[in-house]
C-alpha cells in the first residue's frame, strides 16, 4: 500500500502593504492631484512628464513650497537631467523665519570673472551675529574687518553665454521683468543663504506650521477650533491652551509642598491681601 502525501496550498490571503510614505511627505492622493494641477496649470508645465511632476508636488509638499509662486521649480537641462530648484522667495522665507537678516551686495572684480560675465558677491549678516560684530569692533577691529568675520558670504554669476547668443550673434533677453545684475545678485543671495541660515528639514518645517509667535503649540491645542472662527481668534485660542497645558505641566512637576505653597499664594492675590516676597 503507498501512503499518498497530499499537498495544501494556503489560500491564506497576505495583508496589503502598508502605506509607509510619512506623511510629511504628503499621501498619495494629495501628490498625485497636485501633479495633475502642475502638468495642466502651472506655465511650463506641460512640458513635464508625469513622473517629473509628481517628483515636484512631492518636493513642494515636503517643503511647504508652492510651485505657482515660483518657491520651487522643476527643470529639465539641455541633457535631458531633471533638475528641482528650491526659488530665492522660498529661501527668503525660511532664513527670516529662522533669523531675520541685512543682505549687502558688492559687484565682483573683473579679474575674478570671465570676460563677458556678471557677478556679485552677496554678504548676509544675521540679527543674532550683530552683537559678535559690535564685541569686534569695540575690541579695535575696523568695521569692514568686522562685517567679512560676522557676515557670511557667497557670489552669484551670470555666464556671458547666458546673455548673448554666439549662434545667432545677438542678445538675449533676461528673464522677464529682471536685469541681468539683478539675476546675478539672485543668484547670490540664495547662495549665501544656504551658507548663512541653511535649509530646514519637513520635520522642522512641520514643527514651524504649529509655531504662533514665540509658542510652539501642538495638534490637541487647535481643538477647540471652529470653522467661524477668525484667524486672529484661531491662533489665540490655540495659543491659550499651550499657555495652560505649559503651566500644568509646570504645576503638577512641583512636589506637594510647593503645589500647596502655589494655591495658597493665589488665594491670598483674589482675596487682596498683603503678600510678603
Amino acid at each position: 500500500m503507498t501512503d499518498q502525501i497530499t499537498t495544501t496550498t494556503s489560500t491564506t490571503e497576505q495583508p496589503e502593504q502598508a502605506d509607509l510614505s510619512l506623511a510629511a511627505y504628503g499621501s498619495r492622493d494629495d501628490i498625485v492631484a497636485l501633479s495633475k494641477r502642475i502638468r495642466t496649470m502651472l506655465p511650463g508645465g506641460e512640458k513635464l512628464t508625469p513622473e517629473q511632476a509628481m517628483s515636484l508636488a512631492q518636493y513642494s509638499i515636503a517643503v511647504d513650497a508652492n510651485p505657482y509662486r515660483g518657491e520651487v521649480y522643476g527643470w529639465t537641462d539641455a541633457r535631458g537631467k531633471f533638475h528641482l530648484t528650491d526659488g530665492y522667495k522660498l529661501l527668503v522665507r525660511w532664513a527670516k523665519r529662522q533669523c531675520n537678516y541685512s543682505e549687502k551686495y558688492d559687484p565682483m572684480p573683473a579679474t575674478e570673472l570671465k570676460d563677458g560675465d556678471i557677478g556679485y558677491r552677496c554678504w548676509i549678516l544675521r540679527d543674532d551675529a550683530r552683537p559678535f560684530l559690535q564685541q569686534m569692533i569695540q575690541a579695535g577691529a575696523d568695521f569692514r574687518e568686522a562685517f567679512e568675520i560676522a557676515a557670511t558670504s557667497a557670489v552669484g554669476v551670470v555666464k556671458q553665454a547666458e546673455t548673448w547668443s554666439s549662434r545667432n550673434n545677438k542678445v538675449i533677453d533676461p528673464p522677464k521683468g529682471w536685469t541681468w545684475d539683478q539675476v546675478a545678485r539672485k543668484r547670490a543671495l540664495k547662495n549665501a543663504l544656504n551658507l548663512s541660515h541653511g535649509a530646514p528639514s519637513p520635520r522642522e518645517i512641520a514643527a514651524m506650521s504649529w509655531q504662533v509667535g514665540d509658542t510652539q503649540t501642538t495638534p490637541a491645542d487647535w481643538q477647540e477650533i471652529t470653522p467661524q472662527m477668525t484667524t486672529e481668534e484661531r491662533e489665540r485660542t490655540a495659543l491659550l491652551s499651550a499657555q495652560y497645558r505649559e503651566q500644568k505641566a509646570e504645576f503638577d512637576s512641583l512636589t506637594p509642598e510647593e503645589q500647596q505653597a502655589r494655591l495658597d499664594y493665589g488665594r491670598s492675590v483674589l482675596r487682596g491681601e498683603e503678600v510678603l516676597i
